[in-house]
């Protein structure tokens, strides 16, 4: 399992530029987690975090609308907690707390208001969570926070029922599908979310505010080196892929809020933040992954690029005398069912850690884990954000998704929506 960690080549990069070496990274994990369970009883931020990311499982939500409701509980728990701490500004604008509320109380009611109403099916669940953490506490349902917590929970979802996304899905067929370069549905399954570009962004000013150039030309150079590179690595047999590639691709095949929330809780426990502060940083955070995913899908839905799958089997078709077609070529696993350009993980993930990166630097000092349960077995640690943000656009090749560029693009307006929103959100 160690050697799952990293490569031993980047094994030796950690201890030549940080000093993080394995054992020390176990052993520090270790006592970090020691800690928290000796001194933090009361810790409800994270507590409903995980709640949170555990009910959008439970709900089987996809990766665009899971990234929205845990933008919606994550904003909900901020303004609750900043509407009593005052140290950063809410997203909404919040009522003066009364006396004696407790910033620990505001969190679990927000979380709690927010979650039950998104799930409503898993509110008695959710009702007998809330319970604990207050026990927990050492509060009660008569605390003042408990209504703080609820009004901004309330705020929010209120905002965001408006917001579009429940007319998001609605069937769609791409304008010239059928012709090379022009996305067309593989399978039975509905395209996804064709309307998801038109949702209300959270901070961004549209959907369309960083949305990148149309795609290459079929009979460039470099569609041709993209062609091939996927084709390659990215095959279901007869692959090039090493077992290390294969992994990878593994591991990312897991949301982008999975993955990305696991390494922000280590990072915030790590490095001891405070209620507000902590708050602030999955807020962000999520806000960042939720307009990433609207400015993602605008693209896509603009544009409109085939995927490798139909590109390669009809590779025939492409005007490219350097692109032959493989008719019986498949990804390492089924294609998603939305157009290409540019990749969604790729653009999500590298909103979450840049919003990371803007907030502890892209070398944080402590050890980066992440985990997926699609490959559990399979950590990894890296030393700074930007090398996940790597490995990400590396991995949606290795499993036959997308084109290099397609992955590189999605990371640059990921980059920019994050600063985008940390700039004008949450401030202090």
């Amino acid at each position: 399992m160690l050697r799952n960690l990293r490569s031993q080549s980047a094994r030796r990069r950690v201890g030549r530029r940080t000093g993080w070496t394995l054992a020390a990274t176990i052993v520090f994990l270790s006592t970090l987690a020691a800690s928290a369970s000796a001194s933090d009883v009361c810790s409800p931020l994270l507590e409903w975090n995980q709640f949170a990311l555990d009910a959008t499982v439970a709900a089987a939500q996809g990766a665009v609308p899971q990234i929205r409701s845990m933008a919606i509980v994550h904003t909900a728990m901020h303004d609750a907690v900043n509407a009593i701490t005052g140290e950063y500004q809410t997203y909404l604008t919040a009522n003066p707390a009364p006396a004696g509320a407790s910033p620990e109380a505001a969190i679990i009611a927000a979380a709690n208001y927010a979650l039950t109403h998104l799930f409503s099916l898993q509110a008695p669940t959710l009702h007998a969570k809330r319970a604990a953490s207050l026990a927990a506490c050492g509060l009660s349902d008569g605390n003042a926070g408990i209504s703080v917590g609820e009004t901004a929970a309330a705020a929010v979802l209120a905002l965001r029922s408006t917001d579009g996304a429940a007319h998001a899905q609605y069937p769609y067929t791409a304008p010239g599908a059928g012709l090379p370069g022009v996305w067309v549905a593989v399978g039975p399954a509905a395209p996804v979310l064709p309307g998801w570009g038109s949702v209300t962004p959270w901070v961004l000013e549209s959907g369309s505010q960083f949305r990148p150039d149309a795609p290459y030309a079929l009979d460039g150079g470099r569609y041709t080196r993209d062609y091939n590179e996927v084709k390659a690595l990215g095959a279901l047999t007869g692959s090039a892929r090493t077992w290390e590639q294969t992994q990878i691709a593994i591991f990312w095949d897991a949301s982008p809020s999975v993955i990305c929330t696991g390494v922000a809780r280590g990072v915030i426990a790590a490095r001891g933040l405070d209620l507000s502060g902590a708050a602030r940083a999955l807020a962000l955070m999520y806000m960042a992954g939720a307009d990433a995913s609207i400015a993602c899908f605008d693209a896509k839905y603009t544009y409109n690029f085939w995927r490798p799958i139909t590109a390669i089997q009809r590779g025939d078709e492409d005007g490219n005398d350097n692109t032959l077609a493989d008719p019986s070529w498949q990804p390492l696993i089924t294609t998603h069912q939305h157009p290409e350009y540019p990749s969604a993980h790729s653009t999500n993930s590298s909103a979450m850690a840049t919003v990371l990166t803007l907030l502890f630097g892209d070398d944080p000092g402590v050890p980066i884990i992440a985990t997926s349960p699609r490959n559990p077995t399979f950590p990894r640690l890296w030393e700074t954000f930007s090398e996940g943000i790597d490995e990400v656009m590396d991995a949606r090749v290795y499993i036959g998704f997308h084109f290099r560029t397609s992955d590189q693009t999605g990371a640059r307006v990921g980059r920019q929506v994050a600063r985008f929103v940390v700039k004008h959100a949450l401030r202090d």
